[in-house]
């Protein structure tokens, strides 16, 4: 299969993992970015940054993408230089974090927002440093790639950071704040894009769903970061704010001149139309698939060009505050490749085993075991080897004179037979090679023919083939004739003259000696090359068969289990275009099944022989069947096989008996409406947010008039049919992908307000401040940041002006109500921070002895939680007080309510409830 052409203009890209969370997304972008363009050089630079030390460990990542945070010294040690260190003067006194809110130290922040934050300001020196190499390493890249052609000059100086993790627990949710500041000065702002990415609590509701504190605790997490996220986004009117001002050790002073994120992202697991990922690696695909759309496909600068879109100047018109996040999800119609890999590679594996496990005994295997047999001896010249010297040696008359002649015969044979065992001893190392290639060459082309059992009896006949080569000459190696000086000798004594004369013949023993000792000669190298021959064989054949008998036993549970596989996508492929709701794959069962016939299933015998031509079969199989898989795997990769996801449509069309452009638009009506952005509040006719699908698929390659880029007509037909509505949008994105008609849809310009969600986070965040059991901000002053709903916002303003103007007072520990209606607003007793109207304070009763003395149906609660709830839920209530506090700041100037306000903070609320404080001190400017 083809890798993807790498665009141009793809902008150099810092990407940055906060947490576990940012750490996973990384993981996984990593891969798809290797998936995808294989090992090509882009202009992209990650970094991890974690208080987890076994984000660390993974082989994944690399060692200049690492930036752990830890402590280096024991946890009170730490804490107590901290709290006296003027630059942690932001870590929380209400409670303050001691020792007992860390399970251990180099595991992360457990949670704790403050715990994450204190990390990253003991190590601020290291993260600045190693945010300035990673920004000098994109600099350095992308003008390599420049140079060479392989990235546009145009883009040298302009950067994208994304800073990716989870509003909902401890390290991603306390450092994303800082990381975003130090990027801030890190790069130029005028030419750098930072952006956000952040998962909300829901999408961890599966993963918590045994720790119901935890959950709890996220929950608030998620409510207080949002609360922060909102402010830092805002536009910034009144830049000398302290809480735009970051100190930090041996840095020294950041001021955040421009937003935090000129684009963030906020996920939740579930969207509008119901749509839920219920499992969290789902979410983490979902963050890495958007990253490498956004930064490794040309959608990257087509959102360039839309960010103005992105950015929304006009506030919401309900919420009456700027509009901030984005979000997005994406789906597509694809020809699933890695399935179609998969599927191919367990079908192949499981036919090879299948096959191998059977036997096959319709042939002869004594016929097959000869004809190998002879295949080795050919190969290692053993009739050349043993080519007969017997006949032209030997003496079969009588004449003396003849056959002293032929006495130098007797040194020629014992020569010739020592120098061919010699030739034969030297040679051994590649006969034994020649030996065990041929026997392995066998077994790889005949496994899948004969199967196992059957290869073990040919081996075995093959064997003993070998043995009877040998055996033949056996005799040979005890025979006791006499030895060539015996022999010479006898000739030399021959003292008859008529003998020597011709007159008489030679003695017949003499003659016979000599052709023994000839045969004997030409027998003993026969017996000895067989029988090396057949020493080294066998070794062989031994050892093959050892690891056939070894993967016999085996092997059947093997099948099973890659069967068990390949029925796992048999299922989804029977499904109607199968699936998740991100990805719908548009090819069926029969097409899986004609993809693997035509490419591997149809010549299947010389498939597995060319697989196996330089390793063994059997070995493999050994190994264990996933080594097998992976074979099967790189002989998928090795088709060059043209599949292109309209030829896929068009085919479905033709099936289902419409046009291709009806199709078409059908299937992109349903992966559109799959793709919903994961974000659940459903969008509010008052407002106008924006959406706009982009839509990923290789160009028309018929257009050809060099100017034109445009999708194949009935891709264009739908986009077309989608513009005219104001707040909805398509556009056309060309990708080199022929497998893939991606749907990105994303929604721009909301409020953290419309989330279904907040309501259920706030429940969280307000009962966790009131009972101060967890630090849940970055800084205590955050907390008098505008709440993310109005009626939250309204609630607690209330409920705090209702302290500062004596409407609720607390009476030994209980919190009463002071206000009644009667002929205008009224309160029921005195008491000092009562707004004096001139007709109200002459018809209250003294301020109560002692709460016994009180109404019980004016007892609103005994904790401040319970007041709250109380206003919650008591709706006339809350409008009588809202109506009081009106009242008073129409009746009374607002130098007159500052001053009122003064004394009751310094005297009730500095110390004694920092929430109060950070709600009114922006009623009097403090």
């Amino acid at each position: 299969m083809r890798n993807m052409e790498v665009p141009k203009d793809i902008m150099p890209t810092l990407v940055i993992g906060l947490g576990g969370t940012g750490f996973q997304v990384i993981k996984r972008l990593k891969k798809l970015f290797s998936k995808r363009y294989g090992g090509k050089k882009l202009p992209i630079r990650y970094l991890i940054i974690d208080t987890d030390l076994k984000s660390f460990l993974d082989d994944d990542i690399d060692n200049n993408e690492k930036c752990q945070l830890r402590f280096g010294e024991g946890v009170k040690t730490t804490l107590d230089w901290a709290y006296k260190n003027p630059y942690f003067d932001w870590l929380p006194k209400n409670p303050p974090i001691t020792p007992d809110f860390f399970t251990s130290t180099d595991q992360g922040a457990g949670l704790m927002r403050p715990i994450g934050r204190m990390y990253l300001a003991k190590n601020a020196q290291l993260v600045y440093d190693t945010l300035n190499t990673a920004k000098n390493d994109l600099v350095d890249l992308h003008k390599v790639l420049t140079d060479v052609g392989e990235a546009y000059l145009e883009n040298i100086d302009r950067h994208k950071v994304y800073v990716v993790g989870s509003l909902a627990g401890g390290t991603g949710c306390g450092t994303f704040l800082d990381v975003a500041v130090m990027l801030s000065k890190v790069f130029n702002r005028d030419n750098t894009n930072i952006i956000g990415l952040f998962t909300l609590e829901s999408c961890y509701d599966d993963k918590l769903s045994s720790d119901l504190d935890a959950q709890n605790r996220s929950k608030a997490n998620c409510y207080a970061a949002l609360k922060e996220l909102e402010f830092f986004m805002s536009s910034i009117t009144n830049p000398d704010d302290e809480k735009y001002s970051f100190k930090y050790t041996n840095i020294g002073e950041i001021k955040l001149e421009k937003k935090l994120f000129d684009i963030c992202y906020l996920l939740e697991n579930k969207n509008e139309m119901g749509g839920v990922l219920t499992n969290i690696e789902d979410i983490y695909d979902l963050c890495s698939l958007q990253l490498f759309q956004e930064v490794g496909t040309k959608l990257g600068s087509q959102l360039r060009a839309d960010y103005a879109n992105f950015i929304c100047k006009d506030k919401d018109p309900v919420l009456k505050r700027d509009r901030h996040f984005s979000t997005f999800s994406s789906s597509s119609m694809e020809v699933p490749v890695e399935n179609l890999r998969r599927y191919c590679a367990y079908r192949l594996t499981s036919e090879i085993l299948s096959k191998i496990s059977n036997s096959n005994e319709e042939e002869s295997l004594y016929e097959i075991a000869q004809n190998l047999a002879q295949k080795i001896n050919e190969a290692l010249e053993i009739t050349e080897r043993l080519r007969d010297f017997r006949s032209s040696n030997r003496y079969s008359g009588k004449n003396y004179t003849e056959f002293i002649g032929k006495k130098a015969n007797l040194k020629r044979v014992e020569n010739i037979s020592n120098e061919r065992y010699q030739e034969w001893k030297s040679d051994q190392d590649t006969i034994k090679e020649q030996i065990s290639e041929i026997i392995g060459e066998f077994i790889n082309e005949k496994a899948i023919e004969y199967g196992l059992n059957s290869l073990n009896k040919i081996l075995t006949q093959l064997k003993a083939s070998f043995a009877s080569d040998y055996e033949t000459y056996v005799d040979y190696t005890n025979n006791s004739s006499a030895d060539r000086a015996s022999i010479e000798n006898n000739m030399d004594n021959i003292k008859d003259k008529k003998v020597k004369s011709g007159k008489r013949d030679v003695d017949g023993k003499l003659t016979s000696d000599f052709n023994k000792f000839i045969d004997q000669k030409f027998g003993e190298l026969s017996y000895r090359i067989q029988k090396k021959k057949y020493d080294l064989a066998g070794e062989i054949i031994d050892d093959c068969k050892a690891s056939i008998n070894a993967v016999i036993g085996d092997i059947n549970a093997s099948i099973a289990q890659v069967n068990n596989r390949l029925n796992k996508i048999n299922y989804q492929a029977n499904k109607k275009y199968g699936g998740n709701i991100i990805s719908r794959e548009m090819i069926t069962k029969e097409f899986y099944e004609h993809y693997y016939y035509e490419n591997f299933g149809k010549n299947l015998t010389e498939k597995v022989a060319a697989m196996f031509k330089d390793m063994s079969i059997i070995s493999v199989i050994k190994e264990g069947k996933d080594r097998l898989l992976e074979i099967c795997e790189r002989e998928f990769d090795k088709v060059d096989s043209k599949i292109n996801i309209m030829e896929i449509l068009e085919q479905n069309a033709k099936d289902k008996n419409i046009s291709i452009n009806d199709y078409v638009k059908e299937q992109l009506e349903i992966t559109s409406k799959l793709s919903k952005p994961f974000w659940s509040a459903v969008k509010n006719p008052e407002v106008s947010w924006t959406e706009c699908y982009y839509i990923g698929a290789i160009k028309d390659e018929n257009i050809t008039n060099g100017f034109t880029i445009k999708p194949q007509e009935p891709i264009d037909n739908w986009i077309r049919s989608q513009t005219g509505e104001r707040s909805r949008q398509a556009r056309y994105v060309e990708t080199t992908n022929p497998y893939s008609i991606d749907v990105i849809h994303i929604t721009m310009g909301a409020c953290a307000g419309y989330l279904p969600d907040i309501k259920n986070y706030k429940q969280f965040y307000l009962r966790l401040l009131s009972t101060k059991a967890y630090p849940l901000h970055l800084n205590e002053s955050y907390i008098g940041l505008s709440d993310l709903d109005l009626d939250t916002e309204k609630l607690m303003e209330d409920y705090y002006l209702s302290l500062a103007y004596g409407l609720i007072i607390n009476v030994d520990g209980d919190f009463v109500k002071n206000l009644r209606y009667g002929e205008g607003f009224k309160y029921i007793y005195s008491s000092p921070y009562c707004i004096e109207f001139e007709d109200n304070m002459e018809e209250c009763m003294d301020f109560p002895k002692n709460k016994a003395t009180i109404d019980k149906k004016l007892i609103l609660g005994t904790s401040q939680q319970e007041v709250i709830n109380k206003l919650v839920q008591d709706k006339q209530l809350i409008k009588l007080i809202h109506d009081f506090v009106m009242s008073i700041e129409k009746s009374f100037k607002k130098e007159e309510l500052k001053e009122h306000m003064i004394k009751f903070i310094s005297d009730e609320v500095n110390e004694k409830d920092f929430i109060a404080y950070e709600k009114l001190k922006y009623k009097t400017s403090l």
